[in-house]
């Protein structure tokens, strides 16, 4: 089945100090190399962005947020209201080293749930995960009561939380840097650094 990879880069880097999605790490800037890595994979990509003069460069559609500062669960919400498929992979604009192979299990969930989500030690991750299309009504819901935590949004929805035995028994073995996501200028360092090591 057909599907859309989502890329939000909708935040306000305020603790980066820069646009982190535009910051270079192995001669690309972090959001082409995501964009990259998904288009391997999948045939349609968007990428939810308030600043789009800012992103145009990739020759990618390029959609807003409908509900303004209301953080990311507006970026999903935009996005699955764009995307023109069931299936839908939404990533985060800082995590530059995103696995091709987990995207495509996580999808694979989406027979079954309405969003697959992965959560590593303890620490849930959905903005690296799968959603269907119609998880995108009880967005809205939310957004419209100013109930933004996205953990209390995946309550309302059938989402499948995966954890680490549940994706080693599906043959995926997780790397710490397939979770690494940067907002930090010493977290910035520390990708480049990461970067640099798995060249080697």
């Amino acid at each position: 089945m057909s599907s859309t990879g989502i890329i939000l880069a909708g935040g306000h880097s305020s603790r980066m100090g820069e646009n982190k999605a535009l910051l270079k790490i192995g001669g690309k800037r972090v959001i082409e190399r995501i964009a990259d890595q998904l288009s391997s994979i999948l045939p349609h990509i968007i990428i939810v962005a308030n600043k789009q003069e800012d992103y145009r460069f990739l020759g990618l559609p390029l959609v807003s947020d409908h509900w303004k500062e209301k953080g990311p669960l507006a970026g999903i919400h935009a996005g699955l209201s764009e995307s023109g498929t069931q299936n839908n992979l939404i990533v985060a604009c800082d995590m530059p080293f995103i696995s091709g192979e987990l995207a495509r299990l996580l999808l694979e969930q989406l027979n079954q749930h309405q969003a697959s989500v992965p959560e590593i030690e303890g620490q849930l991750h959905p903005l690296f995960a799968a959603y269907r299309k119609d998880a995108k009504d009880a967005a809205e819901r939310a957004l419209r009561e100013n109930k933004l935590r996205i953990r209390q949004f995946l309550q309302e929805i059938d989402a499948a939380i995966l954890k680490e035995d549940q994706l080693n028994e599906m043959g995926f073995l997780y790397k710490n840097a397939h979770f690494f996501n940067m907002n930090r200028p010493e977290e910035y360092q520390l990708a480049l650094k990461m970067a640099e090591d798995v060249s080697k």
